[in-house]
This record gives structure tokens, sequence and C-alpha cells, in this order.
């Protein structure tokens, strides 16, 4: 599953939770995101925490977006050379 496969599902889980009168708010559905992440995502997990002000989900979509995309060009890169 993609980052923005993974990411669109869990705010699409947490928006179907509002009809129910349970409200998930945005640093809630950061915390799900990281909370499901493997190891390999520990340095955004570390970045989004240490943050003075709490990030919004966009922030962690797009910092797990560039994160996909780097290793996605890091291993094009390996199999070139």
């Amino acid at each position: 599953m993609s980052v923005l496969e993974y990411t669109t599902k869990v705010k699409e889980i947490c928006d179907a939770l509002g009809p129910l009168n349970f409200t998930v708010d945005e640093e809630e559905m950061v915390l799900i995101c990281l909370g499901c992440l493997t190891q390999r995502y520990e340095p955004i997990w570390t970045a989004i925490c240490s943050r003075e002000k709490p990030s919004s989900f966009f922030d962690l979509q797009l910092m797990l977006m560039v994160d996909e995309n780097h290793a996605s060009v890091s291993r094009t890169t390996q199999l070139d050379n």
C-alpha cells in the first residue's frame, strides 16, 4: 500500500466515526498514523513528535510521501548502477 493510500484510508476511517459521535481530531489522526508505521519511518516519527507545534495530518502525509518518493528514487539509482 502506498503512503497516499495508507493515509487516505486512515482519514476515511476517522471521518467515518463522526456520525457515531466519536470524533478524532487532527492530532489524534497523526498519532494513529504514526503508531501503525514500521520502524523504517522512525525518523519521521521523531521529527513529527519533536515539533513544538503539533503537526497537521497534511504535514505528516507530505513528509511520508516525500520519504516514499526518495526511497523509490534511491532504489532506482541503485539498480541503474
